[in-house]
């Protein structure tokens, strides 16, 4: 068990973002969750100290992985203040959404998992997405563990050993029938799976090869892959290859570009506009500005 302190960091916040879909809570402790983070072939457990305090974090995990692996994939050593100091002081909408969402930051996650992830999103709910992620990791039957006892005697009805699969390869995607893939419930989607696991696999599209790349290119190279339109190729650059200057657009995010800034982002904001819309985000979809959102929709109708 690492005993951490961190500051400006929120397990419930990142998870709850929309960058992720593999943050999930296995059951709560001294009032907090703990979260099972998968990240390709590894797997942490990670909760608030119930006994310490706003910053203070449990991890189950060797100090050196942490150092080696964890810390950079909770993007740690960023000061986001430096993000947050583009808003306008007179932008109330976000600094309330920053406000509200302190302690997101923007996970460096592998690549070719966001691309798929990502692929899977399209007009799916989070909820749904995450299934499809999981039944998708599982086809493989491979089935890791990883000790969860500190947290056990926390809260009994959390089990000694929690279970994940680690996410598939391209060269594992390739191998599955699309009957396989299919019953994950990607849908439609199976086929756009199948084709950029070939891709990838093959050597045809190299995704390594892409992290040098100017926005530009690197977007204009996603959406030439099947299934790739903008919003899943600004998603994958964001949380894929932490492209921050890229502003992924939902619903969501459209209704707030549209109500609070004329329909365009500030110029001033384009620098982190990938950051600055996390917060928006995380706000507009899970608190009051969503159903604020919604009725000045109905009014000027």
């Amino acid at each position: 068990m690492l005993h951490l302190t961190i500051d400006d960091f929120d397990l419930t916040a990142i998870a709850e973002s929309g960058q992720c879909f593999r943050m999930t809570s296995p059951g709560i402790v001294g009032g907090f969750p703990l979260y099972k983070v998968v990240a390709s072939d590894k797997c942490l457990l990670i909760s608030r100290d119930p006994e310490g305090g706003e910053c203070d974090f449990l991890a189950g995990c060797a100090e050196d992985e942490w150092k080696s692996f964890y810390k950079h994939y909770f993007d740690l050593d960023t000061d986001y203040q430096k993000y947050r100091n583009y808003a306008s002081p007179d932008d109330d909408f976000l600094n309330e959404c920053m406000g509200y969402g302190m302690g997101i930051r923007i996970l460096n996650q592998d690549s070719w998992e966001m691309l798929i992830s990502f692929i899977i999103s399209q007009r799916k709910s989070v909820p749904a997405i995450r299934t499809t992620v999981e039944r998708l990791c599982a086809l493989s039957g491979k089935t890791s563990y990883v000790d969860a006892t500190p947290w056990h005697e926390m809260n009994p009805d959390i089990p000694e050993r929690i279970s994940y699969h680690p996410f598939p390869d391209a060269e594992t995607l390739a191998g599955y029938s699309i009957e396989e893939i299919n019953s994950t419930g990607a849908g439609y989607r199976s086929g756009y799976i199948m084709e950029a696991a070939r891709k990838v696999s093959t050597g045809e599209l190299d995704l390594t090869g892409m992290t040098k790349a100017q926005d530009e290119v690197l977007l204009e190279e996603l959406l030439k892959i099947q299934g790739v339109g903008i919003k899943v190729a600004s998603c994958t650059a964001l949380f894929g290859f932490h492209r921050l200057a890229l502003c992924p657009e939902d619903v969501w995010m459209k209704r707030v570009k549209e109500q609070f800034y004329g329909g365009e982002w500030p110029e001033e904001y384009r620098p982190a506009l990938g950051v600055l819309q996390q917060y928006m985000f995380y706000y507009a979809r899970l608190e009051h500005e969503k159903d604020k959102i919604k009725r000045t929709k109905r009014e000027n109708r």
